[in-house]
């Protein structure tokens, strides 16, 4: 339980970095997205009002010559003010936010601005106090050379709100990549993370049915040389006492002691078998098998055939071991459950990949049944379970009167 914890903690941390920094570049995309939207909307907004301030003082100036309304002189000189207060902004906002070239391209065409609008001011403010009558050339000259110069100014702010666009897009793709690639990264790390897992889980288990091969081979050892030898040695006894017994009463007695201990020892013998097959030490997997299946053909009940491509199959003994009892199991299944008149068992190895497939014709079942409390089905979970522990795969098709047919791969 604890290494399943630590497994999914370190697949739950790389989905929060990833998380985190994707929703971080997301959050600053927008954050700068907003910023420079806003600040390019002033930048153009600024310059507008410096043109619009202009414009007005013109108009107003006109005003003043063809009505000599004396009150349109305060508003002529208001624009002016305008016009600087909006200057002096833009030149704030161009030295605190604007660096680079661009910089200084917009900084110089915004003082040729600003030197257009005083010489203005001035031609016009000489004129006001004059009590002038009709524009001065020298006036009509500096609102031609002020347009001029911005029209350079709305022509640089342009392009520095392009240049700005176009760095800004970079950064956006750089950053999509950036995640793309964390992505990846993720993907890889949790593939990793999920493979060994899989990987420390497998030679768990591995480890757990080696010890216990180990185990059974030393209690089927055990069994054989403790308890085994001493039922022989009760079975010897009671013949020779049986050899100097005349009584009727009391040989009858010691032929049904030597029949229970007969009993005895046949028993040990299939506990011994069952701990560790000594036919399967002997001849291996598929020869055993094609023994296992000779005894059944002699009932005449079933036809049990085995087919493999390698006789002398040869695995490590605690795998063939399993395998040995997961066919066991599956035979004993049919023979018990499924009313079959033939059995099909078919092993073959391929490179590190060994495949059984097994087929009755019996009555079947529902396969959605294998994982309930269904005790007749505790066999195949327990076959699905010792599968599993070596990482084995496996598919079970099957239905009510459809007989069954099952599928085990095992990679080597």
């Amino acid at each position: 339980m604890s290494l399943k914890i630590v497994f999914r903690g370190k697949v739950l941390l790389a989905v929060i970095i990833f998380t985190t920094i994707t929703c971080t570049g997301i959050i600053y995309i927008s954050v700068k997205s907003l910023q420079l939207d806003r600040e390019h909307l002033l930048l153009l907004k600024l310059s507008k009002n410096i043109d619009l301030e202009i414009s007005h003082s013109r108009i107003f100036f006109n005003d003043y010559f063809l009505f000599n309304d004396s009150l349109k002189k305060t508003t002529v000189l208001n624009s002016f003010t305008n016009t600087n207060k909006s200057i002096t902004s833009l030149d704030s906002l161009i030295g605190k936010k604007y660096k680079g070239n661009t910089e200084f391209d917009l900084r110089k065409s915004l003082e040729t601005v600003t030197k257009e609008v005083k010489e203005l001011e001035n031609e016009v403010t000489a004129a006001l106090l004059n009590k002038a009558k009709d524009y001065d050339v020298a006036i009509l000259n500096n609102y031609r050379h002020f347009q001029l110069a911005f029209q350079e100014l709305e022509k640089r702010i342009a392009q520095y709100i392009l240049h700005e666009n176009i760095k800004f897009k970079q950064r956006v793709v750089t950053l999509v990549l950036l995640t793309f690639f964390l992505l990846l990264f993720c993907i890889f790390l949790i593939y990793r993370i999920i493979n060994s897992y899989n990987a420390i889980e497998k030679q768990q288990a591995v480890r757990a049915l080696e010890v216990e091969y180990k185990e059974r081979k030393r209690i089927a050892a055990d069994l054989h040389d403790g308890l085994g030898s001493i039922l022989s040695s009760i079975a010897l006894f009671i013949k020779l006492i049986e050899k100097d017994c005349n009584n009727k009463a009391e040989n009858k007695s010691l032929i049904q002691v030597k029949e229970l201990s007969g009993i005895a020892l046949e028993n040990l013998e299939a506990i011994i078998n069952n701990l560790n097959p000594s036919i399967l030490n002997r001849y291996g997997l598929v020869k055993s098998l094609e023994i296992l299946c000779d005894r059944i053909n002699e009932t005449g009940k079933i036809t049990c055939i085995v087919n493999s491509n390698n006789t002398e199959l040869k695995l490590e003994p605690n795998i063939e071991l399993n395998i040995y009892r997961i066919c066991n199991e599956l035979i004993n299944n049919t023979l018990k459950h499924a009313d079959a008149t033939e059995l099909f068992l078919d092993i073959q190895q391929i490179k590190r990949t060994l495949t059984i497939f097994y087929r009755d014709n019996g009555k079947g079942f529902d396969t959605s049944l294998i994982y309930t409390s269904d005790e007749e089905k505790m066999g195949l979970r327990n076959i699905v379970n010792r599968l599993e522990s070596y990482g084995g795969r496996y598919t079970i098709n099957s239905g009510e009167g459809k007989g069954v047919e099952i599928m085990l791969i095992f990679n080597l």
